[in-house]
């Protein structure tokens, strides 16, 4: 820089270096430093149309003038029995390919050019490298013919090609489908930071880093890949993926073999099974059916391999036997159990089955009773130590050889009296095995929003932290939200996305299993929409999670930074100018670079607190699912309205509705006091309409009143109220939040008024038009799920929509769950003929034709 002495123009030199280092040590890399990020590659169990392809040079080939560097760091997906495939294929201009193969019989990779082997082959088997990763680097040497591959830096062989490499180059991993290069066997793997270079010169480098998307730029050119079917490793480590959803015959139970990574799910009529590893679904019919009365729970005996099905109030345990497709045991089907939501375990180190707490008849339980496994013989257990209050929806985790199991949290009450001051539990408890004894660790501090556990949690012992599904329980549309905590401290963070969560205490559960040869956590829900019907999804994160990421790609954040640094140089450059000037006019003066603040930086990793910050609440009457309404504070006080009241408000408000004018008193006596006096009549309706205005006084802005000789029910806007809201977007024809509103169930389940029969006729349908129109329309656009979601609206408000049930079927199996579509439709086809007493008429195969 003229004008300046040297010595200054090193200082500066050094000045910008340092600041610009400093700048692009800022830049973000995703998940790097968790070294959760890269892209996983679906295989060989999935049909070869959905098997993932990246083509790195989609639009015009590579043009190699050089000796030819390919690097990349790879490593396999977990839980497979089968590697076999091409890992990648390079295909030159003259239809000329190299390949790397994997092979299952020699387990090693193996560098193929065209029909021949290189001679480059390597040890790789899948029980030593298996979530681990390994960086590869592929030298070509145009001139010669060389190729040698190093692993991790060391040389691993070298040869004499029998192919020269090319000229115009083609890359694939994976899949790909170019011209006659087709290739469809790959093995289920997992790739990151693929790089070339050239004379020693990196031209290209797709760090794989993205959350979501089929594109990938890479860092030194922005040269576009492409990729088919991604399965985004930053995504799967922090969203949850639903993997199945499947509704049974029967109050189903669930329950995992966490050797085989087996999710059992017992119905009255089958027992299915869904293996973790492969996303597949199969359903065992039952040689005999057998009733399952709600509150049964099913359990997996890991030291006899052997399913137990058990209801804690007959103590009667029943296992099934493989052979004869049947259980040893028949059960009650009607009884109302007094354990609801207990918490359970099998321990392998005394053989016998654990059983806590519970819920039933208004009354909170801290019995704690055994089975065991060796003598057929029930107990209770007289437990000591740190008391353990009497509770239910509680997580219990039990360690691995089964000596002790951690209970965190549930609801209750001291004295076990429902009446008597009920409230959440946050408390962490440890159970010893072998002296029956329970040493409280530790209280977590209250949440703003109550707070509830999944059934089952699972225990890193290596870790000294437990794993937990935590849902608000003061609302029947809630979430699950995992959560990692100590087993020393009372802290935990939130890991990865909500589950929605439809919470109903004696209706929903929530289990967490740990599959570690997938490493992989499984989320299971049941849901009991109507006595002997479950349904279950399956949802799964790999191991370990992360923190939530956002969608924004990492790629694109990153050149934000790389704008970032420009700036800061430019303005580095214009000050150094400004300061020369200033020396040339002015005695020296000391300048200092402030540096512009870089842009909001992904989410660090720290303990924060479970429950979302307090919005403003909104009253609330959701007709929908289960009648219930919510006041001006938050709180659900459906309660407070008696039978008589309920029916009063329903008789009123919906007359006054959708355009009808109301009611009469003559029509509510009818009703409501049929064969009374009208005196009587009169003073009984004057009475139950105090009590309803001191309810309806707690949501806010209302009128009821008697306009021209009947009463007239009407709410302001600040109370939300879901049927209101359902006619205004029919009006709109917003199917995407009609299904949202909908999703909770029909027009006031378990209501029924003789009365009430044509509203709800009238609403099912017009909904049921609305809805079939759509499909019928837009369902070949439609992604599978949507349509799913749809269909599961209508057969809330009707079970026997055939409609519903063919557009289901289809987008199931489109989604290939096959077993799944196969039940559902069985179900359909039964349930038709139960109630009609004639055969549905058409089969399987016709519901899946296409008209």
């Amino acid at each position: 820089m003229p004008g300046l002495p040297s010595s200054v123009v090193v200082k500066n030199h050094i000045f910008i270096t340092t600041v610009l280092l400093s700048v692009f040590a800022l830049l973000p890399c995703g998940l790097c430093a968790q070294g959760v990020y890269g892209l996983e590659f679906a295989g060989k169990k999935i049909a070869q149309e959905l098997r993932t392809s990246l083509n790195l040079f989609p639009d015009k080939p590579l043009t190699v003038k050089d000796d030819c560097d390919l690097s990349f760091d790879l490593s396999f997906a977990p839980g497979y029995d089968s590697y076999f495939g091409y890992i990648f294929r390079i295909t030159n201009e003259l239809g000329q390919n190299t390949d790397l193969i994997y092979s299952n019989q020699t387990q090693s990779i193996n560098l193929v050019s065209g029909d021949e082997y290189t001679g480059i082959l390597f040890k790789f088997p899948p029980s030593e490298v298996v979530g681990k990763w390994y960086h590869l680097q592929f030298s070509f040497n145009q001139a010669t013919r060389i190729t040698t591959l190093k692993m991790n830096g060391q040389m691993v062989g070298t040869t004499t090609m029998p192919a020269a490499l090319g000229k115009e180059l083609r890359i694939f991993f994976g899949a790909n489908h170019y011209k006659h290069c087709n290739t469809y066997d790959l093995p289920t793997m997992r790739l990151r930071d693929v790089q070339i270079a050239q004379a020693g010169k990196v031209q290209y480098h797709w760090p794989l880093q993205q959350h979501d998307g089929e594109k990938e730029f890479d860092l030194v050119s922005h040269s576009k890949a492409v990729i088919e079917h991604p399965i985004w490793l930053a995504k799967a480590y922090s969203e949850w993926n639903t993997r199945q959803t499947v509704t049974v015959n029967g109050n189903a139970g669930v329950t995992f073999d966490k050797e085989t990574g087996i999710l059992y799910i017992t119905g009255s009529d089958s027992l299915y099974q869904f293996a973790c590893n492969g996303n597949k679904l199969s359903a065992i019919p039952l040689a005999q059916s057998r009733a399952l009365p709600a509150g049964n729970i099913t359990e997996y005996d890991a030291k006899r391999h052997q399913l137990m099905n058990y209801f804690v109030d007959e103590r009667e345990v029943a296992c099934y036997d493989a052979t004869q497709r049947t259980w040893n045991k028949p059960s009650t089907e009607n009884k109302v159990t007094g354990f609801w939501q207990h918490n359970h375990f099998y321990s392998p180190y005394d053989s016998s089955l654990y059983i806590f707490g519970g819920y039933g008849h208004y009354h909170y339980t801290a019995e704690v009773q055994q089975y065991c496994t060796t003598n057929d013989q029930w107990k209770t257990v007289v437990a000591k130590g740190d008391k353990f209050a009497p509770r239910y929806m509680a997580a219990l985790g039990a360690t691995a050889n089964g000596d002790s199991a951690y209970i965190l949290g549930g609801h209750g009450s001291a004295t076990g009296d429902q009446l008597l001051n009920p409230e959440n539990f946050y408390d962490l408890l440890l159970f010893d095995v072998k002296t029956h004894t329970f040493k409280k660790i530790y209280t977590l501090d209250k949440p703003d929003v109550p707070m509830a556990f999944g059934n089952a949690m699972v225990i890193d012992t290596k870790e000294h932290a437990y794993y937990a599904l935590a849902y608000a329980n003061d609302r029947m549309e809630s979430s699950l939200q995992l959560i990692k905590g100590s087993l020393d401290k009372p802290a935990y963070e939130k890991l990865g996305n909500e589950i929605p969560y439809r919470f109903y205490d004696i209706k929903s559960s929530a289990s967490l299993y740990y599959y570690a040869k997938g490493q992989e956590l499984i989320a299971v829900t049941l849901y009991n929409p109507e006595n002997n019907i479950t349904e279950i999804k399956i949802n799964t994160i790999l191991f370990p999670p992360a923190l939530l990421m956002p969608a924004e790609g990492v790629g694109e954040r990153n050149y934000q930074y790389l704008v970032w640094g420009l700036v800061l140089l430019t303005s580095l450059l214009i000050g150094l100018s400004l300061r020369r000037k200033k020396r040339e006019q002015a005695p020296p003066v000391i300048t200092i670079y402030r540096l512009p603040a870089p842009p909001p930086q992904a989410p660090v990793f720290r303990v924060i607190e479970l429950p979302a910050p307090v919005e403003k609440k909104k009253a609330a009457i959701c007709l929908f699912g289960h009648f219930t309404v919510i006041d001006q504070e938050g709180n659900d006080i459906s309660k407070l309205f008696s039978p008589l009241v309920k029916e009063l408000f329903l008789l009123i408000f919906l007359h006054s509705s959708f355009g009808r004018k109301g009611i009469s008193s003559e029509k509510i006596n009818e009703i409501l006091w049929t064969g009374r006096s009208v005196k009587d009549a009169k003073n009984n309706r004057s009475v139950n309409m105090v009590k309803l205005k001191n309810i309806l006084d707690k949501l806010g802005d209302y009128s009821l009143a008697k306009q021209d000789g009947k009463w007239k029910l009407t709410f302001e806007e600040d109370v939300y109220v879901d049927i209101r809201h359902c006619h205004q977007l029919m009006e709109e024809q917003n199917i995407a939040q009609l299904v949202q509103v909908c999703g909770r169930g029909g027009l006031l389940m378990e209501t029924d008024y003789s009365w009430l029969d044509k509203f709800k006729s009238d609403l099912t349908t017009e909904l049921l038009n609305i809805f079939t129109k759509h499909l019928d329309e837009h369902a070949e656009q439609l992604h599978p799920e949507k349509i799913i979601q749809t269909c599961d609206t209508m057969l809330h408000f009707d079970s026997l929509c055939e409609e519903a049930m063919i557009y289901k079927c289809r987008a199931l199996v489109t989604m290939h769950q096959h077993a799944t579509a196969r039940s559902l439709f069985r179900t359909f086809k039964n349930e038709y003929e139960a109630i009609y007493g004639e055969p549905f008429e058409k089969d399987y195969m016709a519901v899946m034709v296409n008209d």
